[in-house]
């Protein structure tokens, strides 16, 4: 089985943890490999166009793939492989956001993604171990190094943070994975959704089995300040994901989904409150239902 941070974002995420006051929670302190620097992209930008795609998998294992009110688009079969899609922003130097896959044996694959919405032919095979999680959340720099990195809760309820490398063959630090505290089993679902509460690290959001929706603003090492109440109702959902900036207005926002239709929750910078009222965003073409979206 299986870090640095600038004295400014520290500062900031000091001064939001007051804010915040004390909470239930308490943060703990065959493609070619690439390595080296990523670039800052939309976690969820595949066609390089600067606007979020959003992936859906349909009932046969084929990817589709939705960019705001456009027609879905194919992306390709055999997806019914993975227990787990995640989007992750640029993982391995292809400037444009990644996707990996976790197989039923706990093994990552990394889909590098080609700039034209589409992914190239060789998946490459990275770490094993998945299979510990029970939970996982990609695509938000939450350690302050300006690569994106990947949450995941074991079945003990321990939130472990794997720093982004920069290394398509191996794309998360293992030995070096941060305990960022105890207690997350209570949550159904989590989305790492970039920077909604105003500093300059991503944060998360999680929803517990009586629905409500909690933030956990990022202190930008990899820890979280004590959880903030966003509101109930939100177990109408059977998925959250932090889509990026659909809206372009600098802020990034939410996708919800479930049986009554596809939401868009627009970020408002405010950690107070991070989501303006939900707009609705059906998913047009492609091949409905969808059993799982990243």
């Amino acid at each position: 089985m299986f870090d640095t941070t600038a004295p400014r974002r520290l500062a900031a995420a000091a001064a939001l943890a007051v804010a915040l006051g004390a909470g239930v929670l308490n943060a703990q302190a065959s493609a070619a490999p690439v390595t080296g620097a990523v670039r800052a992209s939309q976690p969820h930008d595949f066609d390089a166009n600067g606007s979020p795609d959003l992936l859906a998998r349909d009932g046969s294992g084929t990817l589709w793939r939705h960019e705001g009110n456009l027609p879905g688009v194919k992306v390709g079969a055999g997806w019914q492989v993975y227990q787990w899609i995640e989007a992750t922003g640029d993982i391995g130097g292809s400037a444009v956001g990644d996707v990996i896959g976790v197989d039923g044996g706990g093994y990552m694959w990394v889909h590098k993604g080609v700039g034209n919405g589409n992914f190239a032919a060789g998946r490459i095979r990275a770490e094993s171990g998945w299979a510990f999680y029970k939970r996982l959340a990609a695509g938000s720099d939450v350690t302050g190094d300006g690569r994106p990195d990947i949450v995941a809760v074991d079945r003990y309820g321990i939130l472990r943070v794997h720093a982004g490398t920069g290394r398509d063959t191996a794309p998360y630090v293992i030995d070096g994975r941060i305990n960022a505290g105890t207690g997350w089993g209570v949550y159904t679902e989590i989305a790492a959704v970039g920077n909604i509460a105003g500093t300059t690290a991503g944060d998360l959001v999680a929803r517990d089995a009586a629905g409500v929706l909690w933030l956990h603003a990022g202190k930008g090492d990899g820890t979280f300040a004590p959880r903030t109440r966003i509101g109930g109702g939100w177990n109408v959902y059977t998925q959250l994901v932090g889509i990026g900036d659909a809206d372009r207005d600098g802020r990034p926002d939410m996708i919800a989904r479930g049986s009554t239709g596809t939401f868009l929750y627009k970020g408002t910078g405010n950690w107070k409150a991070p989501f303006a009222a939900p707009a609705r965003r059906d998913l047009v073409g492609g091949n409905p239902p969808y059993n799982t979206v990243a």
